[in-house]
């Protein structure tokens, strides 16, 4: 390992970050002396706080070890399709603590997108916009439409991730999988993940390339589909380069122009470990499943999985002032507390 390669790709990730060496080191929870030394070459991270690390800094393990930061780019934007639907949930349902919106956001916050292009209702819309302050609450920037995906105004330069139902995704290590989607910026790329096949879900199949083996591929070409050991399923998030965004807004609907798309063109996926968790919250049962299992989840492991403000503090996108502030707003109930007791946290490691 080339400790200087990796001292500069720490140095440029923490200052894209916005962090301070200071900031970071108050994260991880070790003096700022050691963030100075790793950046100029004069030591490596302990195995103990790569992990830590390597999520602070929005990239995996194996880039950070390599020096590598050619894969992050910031030039990402985000859209957000929440439909009408006819149990009548949306961005304010509430899925055991917290409203479905800021799952949704938690993802993009996650790889560090803070462009996010909303499509939703009116109400949606106006819940969305006080919960957040336009986003400035959770340092990011807000759009809307609410007459459909062609509305949205995207730039056509940038990539962009797609988020197209009202989906819960829980697993370890997400962030890495999200970052590994986003490595191939000239090709459309779907998450998948090993799901039990339904009579509603759709199995993929992926050649060794990982891209998407159609029926027609198969009787024509006699293209081999890769042999797993689990069936894949999509789930509704995707990863779109420049070069497409403008016709997937022009569809105005997301999975039918996906359909299409992978009819005629190369669709590659990538595949999420075993071990993920989906659901797509689309009824009132859904909701009560998922709360349930949320609660399980939070209580047995003592976090509060998607905490917004959280994600948001811990990305470099607000302050610490500003993670109190949002624990202050909802002072009294468990979300608030937990905001305020991280806060307590970092005001005392700043201090000792």
């Amino acid at each position: 390992m080339d400790a200087n390669k990796i001292g500069q790709a720490i140095a440029f990730l923490r200052k894209r970050a916005g962090y301070t060496q200071k900031d970071l080191a108050d994260r991880i929870g070790i003096s700022d002396k050691a963030i100075s030394k790793w950046e100029r070459g004069l030591g490596l991270p302990d195995i103990a706080y790569l992990r830590k690390l390597s999520i602070l800094l929005d990239t995996d393990t194996d880039s950070l070890l390599d020096g590598d930061v050619v894969h992050h780019d910031p030039g990402w934007q985000g859209v957000v399709v929440l439909d009408d639907n006819g149990y009548g949930i949306g961005a304010s349902t509430l899925i055991y603590d917290k409203p479905l919106v800021e799952f949704i956001l938690s993802y993009f916050l996650l790889v560090g997108i803070r462009n996010i292009a909303i499509s939703c209702s009116k109400e949606d819309k106006e819940y969305i916009r006080k919960k957040t302050e336009d986003g400035r609450s959770f340092g990011i920037e807000l759009s809307f439409s609410t007459s459909g995906i062609k509305n949205l105004r995207l730039s056509n330069e940038k990539s962009t991730m797609i988020v197209y139902g009202r989906c819960f995704l829980y697993g370890v290590d997400q962030t890495r999988f999200f970052q590994k989607a986003m490595i191939n910026k000239d090709r459309l790329t779907l998450l998948a993940l090993p799901k039990k096949n339904t009579t509603d879900t759709e199995q993929i199949r992926m050649d060794i390339n990982k891209k998407v083996v159609n029926a027609s591929d198969s009787e024509q070409n006699d293209v081999q589909a890769l042999n797993t050991q689990y069936d894949y399923c999509g789930i509704p998030i995707l990863f779109c380069p420049p070069q497409l965004i403008q016709s997937i807004l022009n569809s105005g609907d997301v999975g039918e122009f996906l359909n299409a798309y992978r009819e005629r063109h190369d669709l590659h996926v990538e595949m999420l470990d075993r071990g993920f968790v989906e659901i797509e919250v689309d009824s009132w049962n859904d909701v009560q499943e998922t709360s349930s299992f949320l609660r399980i989840v939070q209580q047995k492991c003592g976090m509060n999985v998607y905490c917004l403000a959280e994600v948001a503090w811990r990305r470099g996108m607000i302050s610490a002032e500003m993670l109190k502030a949002q624990g202050e707003k909802y002072s009294g109930t468990e979300y608030g507390e937990y905001i305020l007791s991280l806060y307590q946290r970092v005001k005392s490691r700043q201090i000792e």
